[in-house]
């Protein structure tokens, strides 16, 4: 049961463009339970960390585990199953509402649907609409923080054991923020939470911080012992 849910063994990886790589010999682990929160400057490596969970990339010297099995002995199923993602910019998929909601799971029922918008607080506006589950989404006229807690009730239905979550800059409306603080806490802790944050108020609450520069981990620890000795946290707060 203290094994990880998933492990950075002195992984490098990059991208085939680039000239250096975009992390170099980075260890992490991420707990069963509770919330990491990946901060640092744009290009540190935040999200090719994420990039490498859900192997979208492979890592070009070291190893991924998830379970303590590496990943070379899992498919990319094995590896996605587990693992829900809520990215910053998160696309709305063409069909209804409930095709949406149950993106990960077409074989939850409704009220599964149901509950996981009702945590998101969209359950009223769903109901307000003429096909209610069944209405297009296309033919909606959802704001842009609706359909981010969309995306989010999409991870919320059959609770995974992770949840990737890269925080999005865009100012959110107020109940949108709050629905994603909600998931974060509730989440972790039940399961594993990695946010990619932006907000003070996301470190804030998380388990554990891990700062990130030129792509390799700089420090990790509480918001109060980074605040206490690192200045690029600091600066970032």
């Amino acid at each position: 049961p203290d094994t990880p849910v998933l492990t950075l063994r002195a992984v490098t990886a990059g991208y085939a463009d680039a000239e250096t790589p975009a992390l170099r010999d980075v260890t992490l682990a991420i707990p069963r339970k509770g919330h990491i929160a990946l901060v640092g400057p744009s290009g540190a490596g935040k999200t090719t960390v994420f990039s490498l969970l859900l192997r979208f990339i492979d890592p070009t010297s070291g190893r991924l585990e998830l379970n303590g099995v590496p990943y070379e002995h899992l498919s990319i199923d094995d590896v996605r199953s587990g693992i829900a993602y809520v990215e910053q910019e998160t696309p709305v998929i063409p069909g209804t509402v409930r095709d949406n909601v149950l993106f990960r799971a077409p074989d939850a029922t409704d009220e599964e649907a149901w509950e996981a918008l009702e945590s998101v607080r969209l359950d009223q506006k769903i109901r307000s609409l003429s096909d209610g589950l069944d209405t297009n989404v296309a033919e909606t006229s959802l704001s842009g923080g609706e359909r981010q807690r969309l995306a989010v009730a999409r991870a919320l239905v059959r609770r995974p054991n992770v949840l990737l979550l890269d925080e999005a800059t865009a100012q959110l409306d107020a109940t949108t923020e709050a629905a994603i603080q909600n998931l974060i806490a509730t989440a972790s802790r039940e399961g594993a939470v990695v946010t990619i944050a932006h907000r003070l108020s996301t470190v804030l609450d998380a388990d554990q911080i891990i700062v990130l520069e030129n792509g390799q981990v700089r420090d990790a620890g509480t918001h109060r012992d980074l605040l206490s000795r690192d200045t690029l946290y600091q600066e970032f707060i």
